[in-house]
C-alpha cells in the first residue's frame, strides 16, 4: 500500500466527523501506534508516525484525456520533527494534542500556466508551523 504525505497533510486540514476533544492517555495507550511506511489498519483508529529526519516519500501523478500519457513522480522530503496523527488531531510530541488544522497550516496552490509563463503549470504545497504571537 503507498501512502503519501500530501493525503496526510491535506487530511490534517480537513474537520472530519470525529470527537471534537483531543484524545486522553487512557484512548491512546488503547490505540495502535503505527510508523510511517507500515500497513494501516482498517478504520481510523491509530495514530500515525511520521519521523523526522527519515526520507518520506510523496507520489505526485498527472493524467487525464487531454494528455498523450499519464507523468508521475516520487520526491522525496525530510521532517525536521516528528509529526504525530490521530483522526483529525496532530502533535509534536505524541502526548500534546490539537486539531491539524492548528499544528500545520497547509497552503495548496495551483498556477496554470505559471504565472511567469515557463511551464505549463505549477503545484505547490506549502506546510508551516503556525507561529506563535
Amino acid at each position: 500500500m503507498k501512502h503519501t504525505i500530501l493525503i496526510s497533510a491535506l487530511a490534517l486540514s480537513l474537520c472530519a466527523c470525529a470527537g471534537l476533544t483531543p484524545p486522553n492517555a487512557s484512548e491512546l495507550a488503547r490505540t495502535p501506534h503505527i510508523e510511517f511506511g507500515q500497513p494501516l489498519p482498517a478504520g481510523d483508529n491509530y495514530v500515525l508516525h511520521f519521523p523526522a529526519g527519515k526520507p518520506l516519500p510523496v507520489s505526485t501523478l498527472i493524467d487525464g484525456n487531454l494528455f498523450e500519457r499519464t507523468e508521475a513522480s516520487e520526491l522525496h522530503v525530510v521532517l525536521k520533527r516528528d509529526i504525530y496523527v490521530f483522526r483529525r488531531f496532530a502533535s509534536f510530541d505524541g502526548k500534546n494534542w490539537q486539531p491539524g488544522h492548528k499544528l500545520v497550516k497547509t497552503k495548496l496552490e495551483l498556477q496554470i500556466p505559471q504565472k511567469d509563463g515557463s511551464r505549463a503549470g505549477l503545484l505547490h504545497l506549502t506546510l508551516d508551523q503556525p507561529q506563535e504571537h
